[in-house]
């Protein structure tokens, strides 16, 4: 599904900020965003990452789509020294 005002609430997110992100991007850009009914959950690093990226290809009248299929291939993540530190305090 294409992620709209009106089906946020069928996605997940890491909390209100993200959902208030992804609020800004659905509203203020033209970016296309693709939810897949899957486990994935959107966190403020992927919804800032996701402004950034739409905001310039508005900016450079560009077109930008993001899909959420597959976590595996989601085309940004959290830095990895971050990613390691956090496995490190969680362990």
């Amino acid at each position: 599904m294409m992620i709209t005002k009106q089906n946020l609430n069928q996605v997940t997110f890491e909390n209100e900020d993200a959902r208030l992100l992804i609020l800004d991007i659905v509203s203020h850009t033209s970016a296309c965003l693709y939810y897949y009914d899957t486990d994935i959950e959107i966190t403020v690093f992927m919804a800032l990452k996701m402004r950034e990226r739409a905001y310039k290809a508005d900016r450079g009248e560009r077109f930008y789509s993001v899909s959420l299929l597959d976590s595996a291939r989601i085309p940004f993540r959290a830095p990895r020294r971050r990613t390691e530190l956090l496995k490190t305090i969680l362990a």
